[in-house]
């Protein structure tokens, strides 16, 4: 590697290590619950590897021209809210995060050392994670005790993402690693359990059916992974919260879909923007889930000002044309990284099941939570879909790129 590769790999994973641990952190704007100075990095981060490879990106690209398209209606968007400038704090925050993630997996993790580099280092972001998680949950009693403040969504989220660097071991041919990788994935299953969310313990089994019926996993390897998530369930059964399977602790989640539905159809361009409140438009609503109460939702709204749903905060904080923009372009990049799990090409550094199974972890996860609004979770999810390959023009002007960026740093 040349000096200025080196320079950029120290702050590539400089970034992965302070989004995956929060730790430095600087508040930047002193009132605001948004997570700048992450952001910041990413967005360093991205103008660092866009210097260097800046002759590998392809500004005709379908890819360049939806990120182009999505930027100027999320920041359009955020011009149009009641609260422009906390809307357009957390709309900077997601694009660096989003399209750093993304943009730095095409132009910088395009080779197969750098993929094999990144792969290592989220083992030791996942070990670290693991290891906090732990001893947070034996000091405090939370996961997320000494990673994140306030939820352990983001951090459930974040071992969902960094799974892909164990699973992808498991198919390699050294034992010693599928050991390894097997433990990691072991222990942070039990994280997972100790959470207090009910939803991620089964969202791995969900998943794990659906892709043996499409035929992508085999039976013996569901079957395997269910007799230790069975022994782990059985072992930590006190400490999950089984009083969750109820009708009514569900009631602000479930009624936050008819609500935010009703918002967007309200503001169907720009929507209201991200950190906009939401509680003027309770006068006029009408409670559809019959477990709860309005007063109750009244209290959770005024309090909360996203939707528990990735879609429909978008919807309501960004718009329709950002979101169906936003779903079109993520659903046709995991279809293709699915056509490929069911036909995985050969020698490739990161199988594609070991890509496709954590992003579709994060899909099913986002609908229950708004992951992609947390800097850490937002990255890792882009990269990933970063990593799926692109086609053979785009591979093309790629490694035409990397011939004259390299001819330039010599």
């Amino acid at each position: 590697m040349t000096r200025a590769e080196k320079v950029i790999w120290l702050l590539f994973a400089a970034t992965c290590a302070q989004l995956a641990f929060q730790w430095p952190y600087a508040v930047m704007a002193p009132g605001v619950r948004t997570n700048l100075f992450s952001g910041l990095l990413c967005f360093l981060t991205l103008a660092a590897v866009w210097v260097n490879r800046r002759g590998a990106l392809v500004y005709r690209s379908p890819e360049f021209l939806v990120s182009a398209a999505l930027t100027l209606i999320a920041v359009a968007s955020a011009l149009h809210s009641q609260v422009p400038l906390a809307s357009s704090y957390r709309v900077l925050v997601l694009l660096a995060s989003g399209l750093g993630g993304f943009w730095c997996a095409r132009l910088w993790l395009h080779t197969p050392e750098n993929q094999r580099r990144f792969q290592y280092l989220c083992l030791l972001l996942l070990g670290g994670v693991a290891l906090l998680s732990l001893a947070g949950y034996f000091a405090t009693g939370q996961i997320h005790g000494y990673i994140t403040k306030g939820s352990n969504h983001p951090l459930t989220d974040l071992l969902f993402l960094l799974s892909f660097a164990p699973l992808a071991l498991l198919a390699g041919k050294s034992r010693a690693l599928s050991l390894l990788a097997a433990v990691l994935l072991g222990v942070t299953y039990v994280i997972l359990c100790l959470s207090q969310r009910l939803s991620v313990v089964f969202i791995p089994l969900g998943v794990g059916f659906l892709w043996v019926a499409l035929g992508a996993l085999r039976w013996r390897h569901l079957v395997a992974a269910l007799v230790v998530m069975a022994v782990i369930i059985g072992f930590l059964a006190p400490q999950i919260y089984w009083f969750k399977l109820n009708k009514a602790y569900p009631a602000y989640r479930i009624e936050n879909l008819f609500y935010s539905w009703s918002i967007a159809k309200q503001h169907p361009i720009w929507g209201i923007g991200l950190r906009a409140p939401r509680d003027q438009f309770l006068e006029a609503y009408q409670l559809e889930y019959p477990y709860g109460t309005k007063e109750q939702f009244a209290k959770n709204v005024a309090g909360i000002v996203t939707s528990d749903n990735q879609v429909l905060t978008f919807l309501t904080g960004l718009g329709f044309p950002f979101t169906i923009l936003y779903c079109l372009a993520v659903l046709t990049l995991v279809l293709k990284l699915a056509g490929l799990a069911l036909r995985p090409p050969p020698d490739c550094v990161l199988p594609p099941l070991a890509l496709l199974f954590p992003l579709c972890l994060a899909l099913v996860h986002y609908q229950l939570y708004d992951g992609l609004l947390f800097a850490q979770n937002s990255w890792f999810f882009h990269i990933l879909l970063g990593l799926i390959p692109a086609g053979r023009a785009a591979t093309a002007a790629a490694e035409t790129g990397a011939g004259r960026a390299g001819g330039e740093n010599a």
